[in-house]
């Protein structure tokens, strides 16, 4: 795969996205472009990402410079995967609200997405979580079950079961096999 776009929301697991996105970049994507919300700005440096991948967009005022917006984004890229998908962006998604970049991306979008949620266990469970992970489902897009695992978890500063995004070369692969999905051929005129 040539390009990969990475929606990043304002999920704790915004700290472990280096290591994903240079596995991504080693392993799967030639190009990987990166929509930043603010909220994940604010917890993981935009600076620090473009390190890492080949361009980042946050939310900005409008300026002289023309920079892609999201549909130039949604048509340039072959795979668009949200990485950590946050409760509010789920949410925002599955009722087509485009309040920023990322979700205006979303709904841009010629393919479907592939949502990686991050989001306490408690959360996941809520029956409107689970209605707006339907609902995705329903539109086409493709959301993965977050896994079990022990982590750190902020608010309570314990390391305890928690529902995680998989590992960086477990998502490769799950990334890889979507890719072969028909609905992940490159659409005309991209």
């Amino acid at each position: 795969m040539d390009r990969l776009l990475v929606g990043v929301s304002g999920s704790v697991a915004v700290l472990n996205l280096p290591s994903y996105l240079a596995t991504l970049r080693a392993e799967l994507a030639t190009d990987v472009r990166v929509i930043m919300t603010a909220a994940a700005a604010s917890m993981l440096p935009p600076s620090t990402v473009a390190l890492i991948c080949d361009a980042v967009f946050l939310d900005q005022e409008p300026t002289v410079e023309k920079k892609p917006g999201h549909i130039e984004l949604a048509r340039w890229c072959e795979m668009f995967v949200v990485l950590p998908a946050t409760a509010n962006v789920i949410g925002q998604a599955a009722n087509g609200l485009g309040s920023n970049l990322l979700t205006t991306t979303i709904l841009a979008s010629p393919r479907p997405i592939v949502f990686y949620p991050n989001v306490n266990d408690v959360m996941w469970s809520k029956a409107a979580v689970q209605r707006n992970v339907d609902t995705l489902r329903g539109d086409g897009h493709i959301v993965i079950e977050p896994e079990v695992a022990i982590a750190y978890e902020v608010d309570s500063g314990e390391t305890r079961e928690s529902l995680v995004v998989p590992e960086p070369t477990q998502l490769v692969e799950q990334l890889r096999e979507i890719h072969r999905q028909p609905e992940f051929l490159p659409v005309s005129g991209s």
